[in-house]
């Protein structure tokens, strides 16, 4: 059996544990280890993705600001009407 569980605290330990993690998964996959052996470390494998899984949940989320609204759009300003009738008795 696993002994009593030691909490992962941080992130170094999280992240060291995460190395474990995909370093075991390597040896779990090779073809020739043998079934005892397999299991033990499938155990232990198990015990330390359980920890993982808990600091993740137990870990808050870092808080993103919310972003700003989006600011109205300025009106267009009205047209002034341009009076051509000069322009055009010429």
């Amino acid at each position: 059996m696993v002994a009593a569980m030691r909490r992962i605290e941080n992130d170094e330990q999280y992240f060291r544990s995460l190395d474990w993690l995909l370093e075991k998964a390597k040896e779990l996959d090779h073809p020739l280890i043998d079934e005892r052996t397999k299991a033990e470390l499938m155990q232990k494998y198990d015990f330390v993705a359980a920890g993982v899984m808990e600091y993740q949940q137990r870990k808050p989320e870092p808080s993103t600001p919310e972003p700003d609204p989006p600011k109205p759009e300025p009106e267009p300003e009205p047209q002034k009407k341009v009076d051509l009738s000069d322009w055009l008795d010429d």
